[in-house]
């Protein structure tokens, strides 16, 4: 099964993207449980997984982890099936598991996606035999705003600006190694729901696939539904993209908050044709104001007291069981 995955900030239309792509009839594309992300940094810890002992202790985890998933698949797994993946690695694990979904649904290829994929990209390369990289990027002054309503994400936009920073600084490394050889394109958000026919054309073009015109009512998908109503982050998945769905920093951020998120940015922003909407501030008056909307940011959001007790139950158990995961 070939596997093809998603590169995004959160908040940048990550899941309205790997949907559309799942309503092709040749690609599953679920919503994601993070396993190459939670576990590829830590897998040094299991140890030899051809000992039995440590591969338990790994599939006990991974199987966990996934459980803890807030969203729907429809398929699921037992600890036996899992430890009788011959090939005992994680990339083993995570084509099993994708396949799995993907077969139920009679498709052939898995679209994936992951957070901060960029620092996965020499594992999936080595492990993920011709997968192709989808680069996704959102102006990130609307990033900002979207992470600034979020209920569940930490932080506001001291945090995202730099996360968006960081996430494409990266990128662009990649974006010039992997251009050469059409192994990956950049989708801009603003170009998705303005033009989304187009852009879809694009993207089938980029993978060999044809256009299908079920990707353009993707949100009418059972499992788009299903998974709209498990979260906030996810409640536009049911709805057809929403088109004036950007731009909207313009009448919700103070001039202070686009100059702070302009000067972070800057680079990452040129390179990507962002125009900017002010002189780009000076270093001290940066300084500035960092240390103000510093003092403004939010480790929790009054939001998040609205979530239904349901989903932060399995929030806070999944956080716990990561966090247990990087301590192994």
């Amino acid at each position: 099964m070939r596997c093809d995955f998603l590169i995004s900030s959160e908040r940048s239309g990550s899941n309205l993207i790997t949907k559309i792509i799942d309503a092709h009839s040749q690609y599953c594309g679920p919503t994601p449980p993070h396993l190459l992300r939670i576990f590829y940094p830590v897998m040094s810890k299991y140890g030899n997984l051809q000992e039995d002992a440590n591969w338990n202790r790994f599939i006990s985890d991974i199987l966990e982890m996934f459980n803890l998933k807030i969203s729907i698949w429809e398929v699921n797994f037992n600890k036996t099936e899992l430890l009788n993946i011959t090939n005992r690695s994680l990339a083993s694990v995570v084509k099993y598991i994708y396949n799995k979904e993907a077969k139920h649904h009679l498709k052939t290829h898995a679209f994936i996606k992951e957070v901060n994929t960029f620092n996965l990209a020499p594992y999936i390369n080595e492990n993920f035999e011709n997968a192709k990289y989808i680069w996704l990027v959102r102006d990130p002054r609307d990033m900002a705003l979207s992470w600034f309503n979020s209920p569940v994400h930490r932080g506001d936009l001291v945090r995202a600006a730099n996360i968006w920073k960081k996430n494409q600084e990266r990128t662009i490394s990649l974006f010039k190694q992997f251009t050469k050889n059409n192994k990956i394109i950049l989708v801009k958000y603003e170009a998705l729901i303005e033009d989304q026919e187009q852009s879809i054309l694009n993207i089938c073009d980029f993978l060999s696939i044809n256009f299908e015109a079920e990707m353009l009512s993707f949100h009418k998908n059972n499992m788009s539904v299903k998974n709209a109503e498990k979260t906030d982050n996810w409640k536009n998945l049911n709805k057809a993209i929403l088109k004036n769905n950007s731009k909207k920093y313009k009448a919700k951020l103070t001039k202070d908050q686009i100059q702070y998120i302009e000067y972070v940015c800057n680079e990452e922003m040129s390179f990507l044709g962002y125009e900017k909407d002010f002189e780009l501030l000076s270093e001290k008056s940066f300084s500035s104001l960092h240390d103000v909307l510093l003092k403004q940011e939010r480790h929790e959001k009054p939001a998040y007291n609205l979530i239904p007790t349901e989903e932060k139950l399995k929030r806070e158990a999944w956080y716990n069981k990561y966090l247990e995961i990087q301590n192994v």
